[in-house]
């Protein structure tokens, strides 16, 4: 386990005024790693409140800085958003699907995922659920849909 979490220390950059909203079940493998990963960092570990219902809530309060979950519950995420954007219709559509369409072309290209437009204009919403100060997301229990 201690190795595992080692593991994460190279590629996630984090500091001692980093976040982490912790909600997985400690017995789960994962967050075992993960919290594993944040005592030997030395950053903070927010605790959710134990209501699912409620994380994007506890989100906003603990403004954690790494979101760390598992593929259902990013799937879950994905078709929420994905059925906002189609609901919306017309302008905003369309901007919603020219700004993650711009965002992938960057993250592909050349590894970038900010975008001084459209983090304001379309994602800070979005962001702003999960506390708005998420840096990263990250998942390791499974394989995740790209």
């Amino acid at each position: 386990m201690l190795a595992s979490a080692q593991s994460i220390i190279g590629p996630i950059q984090s500091t001692r005024d980093d976040t982490v909203i912790s909600y997985l079940p400690y017995p789960h493998s994962f967050e075992q790693i993960l919290l594993g990963h944040t005592l030997t960092v030395g950053y903070k570990i927010g605790y959710y409140s134990g209501d699912p219902l409620r994380l994007t809530e506890d989100c906003q309060i603990l403004q954690p800085t790494s979101f760390p979950s598992v593929p259902r519950l990013y799937n879950r995420i994905y078709s929420v958003l994905n059925g906002a954007i189609n609901s919306a219709g017309g302008c905003k559509t369309w901007l919603a699907n020219k700004a993650i369409a711009a965002k992938t072309y960057n993250l592909k290209a050349n590894a970038t995922y900010t975008h001084g437009c459209y983090d304001k204009l379309v994602f800070a919403k979005i962001c702003a659920r999960l506390g708005g100060k998420v840096k990263y997301m990250v998942t390791g229990s499974a394989p995740i849909d790209a």
